[in-house]
């Protein structure tokens, strides 16, 4: 099932930009530098990339080093990814970078 969310925020610039639609999909086959979608109870949805796999979960990070994002510290059951990015259509509606 396709899902998508918009983009909030430079922690993901160059990649993603504040007011891009970002669209993912459920997969089981998810791997390292992956762009993810998690789902956070403090945060709520998160867009980043899955930096490593941990015994307790994942470490996510931001593509943005100049960008501080309190999410990254945590680490995250896999449960809570919600999908993997499949495409993105930036804010001037332009259809880029299909996987």
């Amino acid at each position: 099932m396709l899902r998508a969310f918009k983009v909030s925020g430079s922690s993901m610039e160059p990649t993603l930009r504040t007011d891009d639609i970002v669209v993912v999909l459920k997969k089981k086959n998810i791997s390292v530098n992956d762009i993810v979608v998690v789902e956070d109870s403090e945060y709520g949805f998160l867009i980043k990339r899955l930096e490593k796999f941990e015994k307790k979960g994942i470490k996510l990070s931001s593509d943005n080093k100049n960008s501080f994002s309190p999410a990254t510290k945590n680490i995250y059951d896999i449960s809570n990814i919600v999908g993997k990015y499949v495409f993105k259509i930036n804010a001037k509606n332009l259809l880029c970078k299909l996987f």
